[in-house]
């Protein structure tokens, strides 16, 4: 049932057993596990069905730290959240999300990734990755290169031996948040929504150890409180450190925050278009069809090509995998020519140079030229004309590729969400967004593509152009709006916000769902992850309910 909470009783009090914050992708899956539990659940939405200015400006706040999203794109403040955003296209008309669990070594603590581990390890969570492929109607739970593989017509590149190797990510329909699950959750008689109603304020005892309600504040002016025996955040990883340290008249640092890690450790994928992958020749630029979005065995899939975990510990990497995107052809017509600076500055001059003139911002040309060196090199015809004389002959055209790495960002106290001075229409603090990486992402960055460079060379599949160094973070990395960290799973409270249970440190009944637990958070996209953690959550959250009721 939805309920408009603009229409409760000011000053009311709205009873329920469960009361969950947030009705994304965490708080959804939680409502569809709880619904036949015997116990009645509120989800505490801000939004309604449809995204509106007013409520979206909500998530306005600074970016302070590197270059990112404007905070109020970055998610969507309506029911079912950002999974509206899911824009991956898929065969048909379909939009959806690429899906992946974590690897083995993403949940262990390595020694040279600081703040790394997990309270458990990935085969803990391996029943819960199989329940989230069938709660998300994907296939089999398998990312072996091997399973989804098409000899004949997909095959995957023949690495020599496992530096890197093919991995496979699957896909689901974005909607059925939005429309399978929404119908499931109004018809659940258990489960009561209350929407355009915001969280204000986590409300405790005296001494803090249990939270006694929600204070609900709505755009209209109305305001309530919202009673529960368990509370759950699941909002995501900016609002809820956010409401945390707002939450402050009884711990003064914020609740969850003594040992000042709320809102720390914030991670993202750091995502690149880079380097360029030149094919040995055509039949290698047409064996990539398993490299792009396709169907197989009724699934949609895509491989990708991953570090291999040897080389990750050999090397002291993080967690790095790329996508594969032609982008141009080279003909008997045309020369590699795409729009980097250098290549744009390279063509000017020559145009100007050739008609006589002297170009405008001949310095600057001068200068993006130089630093582009590379790509202007191998952005001649006849370079590649030799190279690929005998596939011109035959086929007249070669494929070449950028690849788009996403890769595991390192834990980092200092990338963090605070709380701003300027308040939004509520009265509640902005927050400000530090985003920062280390030189172990930019040396991961540069590292991986010369890896990959090395086996493409070995196997006769041809080279990269390397674009990034390693000393520097590249001016186009960006996120992929995947917010994680913010409120890490640790078992001792010096060292995280939740206990491996997911349950604030210190506070008897107050849980967070989401990726803001994840203490790494490795390369794979955070849905699939986030879908088993929050199903491990609603296990144990059934669990100590019916303790309570026996």
């Amino acid at each position: 049932m939805f309920i408009d909470a603009r229409t409760i009783d000011k000053d009311g009090i709205f009873r329920t057993d469960v009361c969950i914050a947030g009705a994304g992708v965490a708080g959804i899956t939680l409502a569809r596990e709880f619904m036949a539990s015997g116990f009645d659940t509120c989800i505490v939405e801000s939004g309604g069905f449809k995204p509106d200015k007013a409520t979206q400006a909500l998530y306005y706040g600074e970016n302070i730290g590197l270059p990112y999203y404007p905070l109020d794109t970055a998610r969507g403040r309506f029911f079912a959240g950002t999974a509206h955003y899911w824009g991956v296209k898929l065969p048909g008309q379909e939009m959806g999300v690429r899906l992946r669990a974590l690897d083995p070594i993403d949940f262990e603590k390595r020694e040279w990734v600081p703040h790394s581990g997990w309270p458990f390890d990935k085969a803990h969570l391996d029943p819960y990755y199989e329940r989230a492929h069938r709660f998300l109607k994907i296939g089999p739970y398998t990312y072996e290169s091997a399973d989804w593989v098409d000899p004949d017509s997909r095959p995957a590149f023949p690495f020599v031996g496992d530096r890197v190797k093919t991995t496979m990510f699957q896909f689901a329909r974005r909607d059925i948040f939005f429309k399978d699950f929404r119908d499931e959750i109004d018809r659940a008689e258990s489960v009561k929504t209350l929407l355009h109603g915001n969280v204000a304020e986590i409300e405790t005892t005296e001494s803090g150890n249990a939270v006694t309600g929600f204070r609900i504040a709505c755009l209209n002016g109305n305001h309530f409180r919202v009673e529960a025996r368990l509370y759950i955040l699941a909002m995501g990883a900016i609002e809820i450190p956010r409401l945390l340290l707002l939450s402050d008249k009884v711990w003064k640092p914020g609740i969850g925050n003594n040992n000042d890690l709320v809102g720390r450790f914030f991670m993202e994928h750091p995502h690149l278009w880079t380097g360029n992958f030149v094919p040995a020749g055509v039949s290698v630029s047409n064996a990539m069809r398993l490299y792009e979005v396709h169907r197989k065995n009724g699934t949609n899939v895509m491989g990708k090509i991953a570090i291999g975990e040897a080389t990750l510990r050999e090397e002291k990497l993080l967690n790095w995998v790329t996508s594969i995107h032609p982008d141009f052809r080279l003909s008997q017509n045309h020369y590699l020519c795409h729009d980097t600076p250098g290549v744009i500055a390279y063509r000017e001059l020559k145009k100007n140079m050739l008609g006589g003139r002297m170009p405008v911002n001949l310095l600057s040309h001068l200068k993006n030229m130089m630093v582009d060196g590379k790509s202007i090199a191998r952005a001649t015809y006849r370079k590649f004309k030799r190279t690929f004389k005998r596939d011109f002959e035959r086929n007249k055209h070669v494929a070449v590729c950028w690849l788009n790495p996403m890769v595991e960002q390192a834990p980092n106290p200092d990338s963090r969400v605070v709380l701003g001075e300027e308040r939004d229409a509520i009265g509640q603090r902005r927050v400000s967004l530090d985003w920062r990486l280390t030189s172990l992402d930019t040396h991961t960055f540069t590292r991986a593509q010369e890896i990959l460079d090395e086996e493409l060379r070995k196997a006769g599949l041809g080279h990269l152009i390397i674009h990034t160094r390693a000393d520097q973070i590249p001016r186009n990395v960006h996120g992929g709006w995947h917010h994680m960290g913010t409120t890490r799973m640790n078992s001792n409270p010096k060292h995280g916000v939740v206990d491996e249970h997911c349950r604030v440190h210190g506070v008897g009944n107050l849980f967070v769902a989401g990726a803001s637990v994840f203490p790494t958070s490795g390369y794979a996209n955070p849905v699939l992850t986030t879908v088993a953690i929050v199903m491990r959550l609603a296990d144990h959250v059934k669990e100590i309910t019916a303790r309570g009721n026996g």
